[in-house]
């Protein structure tokens, strides 16, 4: 998970095993903090180090093939959506499996963007048709990064993920601006403070704090 979240020292992940909400670390299997009931510790520096530094890399990748293959077909399905010009005169635009390359579905386009069969206009035709994404996550490059896509992925059960470049400015600012904090984004914000300690210009908590949605690529 810390990898995931771009950690990659020793330390960095340590700390980011703190910043995991209860509920979290309830779900990993961490054990209870002997006298609570339902605080549940993380390792410290330490365990991380002494279990990194002697992991036998060979022996926890054929541990997890044979944990993957036993889950063969009950794991969620990954689909990568590409398209490929062909002599820069046609375009094959493919929805395929990312494990064998098997195509789900394919449509054709005339050039990545700007006429009324580019590549954004047949994935989108594409998506439409799918009957239904339920335990699949798409992936796509930068173009594919639409609102449009992300919506019509997420009505038919589906997740995405999208690489973010500059056509997105916005979002890539505000993807920055994510890398850029010390914790982990996406978890139960601090309870509210009140009103008397709240700067005049600051924006009010809600009373129940959730989790702050992950922003949509624009249109």
């Amino acid at each position: 998970m810390a990898l995931l979240a771009g950690r990659r020292e020793i330390a960095e992940i340590a700390r980011f095993a703190t910043t995991l909400a209860q509920p979290q670390r309830r779900q990993l299997g961490l054990p209870l903090k002997k006298g609570t009931r339902a605080f549940h510790e993380v390792p410290g520096y330490s365990v991380f180090y002494q279990v990194l530094t002697r992991l036998d890399p060979e022996a926890f990748a054929r541990r997890l093939n044979d944990w993957l293959q036993s889950r063969s077909g009950t794991l969620p399905q990954a689909l990568a959506l590409d398209g490929k010009m062909i002599r820069d005169h046609i375009g094959l635009l493919t929805l395929a499996q990312h494990e064998d390359g098997a195509p789900q579905a394919v449509a054709v386009y005339d050039q990545k963007e700007g006429t009324p069969r580019c590549e954004q206009t047949a994935a989108a035709a594409l998506l439409e048709k799918l009957p239904s994404l339920d335990g699949k996550i798409i992936t796509a490059d930068p173009l594919h990064c639409q609102r449009h896509h992300a919506r019509t992925i997420v009505e038919k059960g589906g997740d995405y993920l999208f690489q973010i470049k500059g056509n997105q400015p916005n979002l890539l600012k505000a993807a920055h601006g994510l890398d850029a904090l010390a914790g982990t984004p996406f978890l139960p914000t601090a309870n509210a403070v009140t009103v008397a300690s709240k700067p005049g210009n600051s924006m009010p908590f809600p009373s129940n704090p959730s989790p702050p949605a992950s922003p949509l690529p624009a249109p």
